[in-house]
């Protein structure tokens, strides 16, 4: 192979590379799902999520009459969840107020998010997969 021909095969080649990485990657969409998309995916659902501040995996069941069965960290808790009319889900696992949260699709993932300072929305849980039934009653 002459200099000249590997040269251009370099230069080719590394056109092509440098072709697949973007600077800036294309960010997808986020959408705040409706309540009636969210029942769908909760209810009467074991939903296995991520935690993305703590880096900790739960299951949760969603039973259709409002109680929350959860497992993280090896430790089971009951606790209970409701659904509001502008689709956020709400969580109360100890004594106290309810924390509701929006879930957002981003691509084909699934998030719950809370509103920052400026009014964004910041991923704080991502759900991995949503199984149909109670997968934590025979564990």
């Amino acid at each position: 192979m002459t200099k000249t021909l590997r040269t251009v095969l370099l230069l080719v080649m590394s056109s092509v590379l440098l072709a697949g990485c973007n600077a800036n990657p294309v960010r997808q969409e986020s959408r705040v799902l409706s309540a009636a998309e969210v029942n769908r995916l909760f209810v009467g659902n074991t939903v296995e999520s991520y935690n993305l501040n703590t880096g900790f995996n739960s299951f949760t069941y969603y039973h259709p009459n409002g109680q929350a069965l959860q497992e993280r960290l090896w430790t089971r808790r009951i606790g209970s969840w409701q659904l509001k009319p502008d689709g956020q889900i709400c969580l109360e696992f100890v004594k106290g107020k309810p924390r509701c949260r929006h879930i957002v699709q981003q691509g084909g993932t699934y998030y719950k998010v809370i509103q920052d300072k400026s009014g964004e929305h910041e991923q704080i849980v991502r759900y991995r997969y949503f199984r149909q039934g109670d997968a934590l009653s025979g564990l």
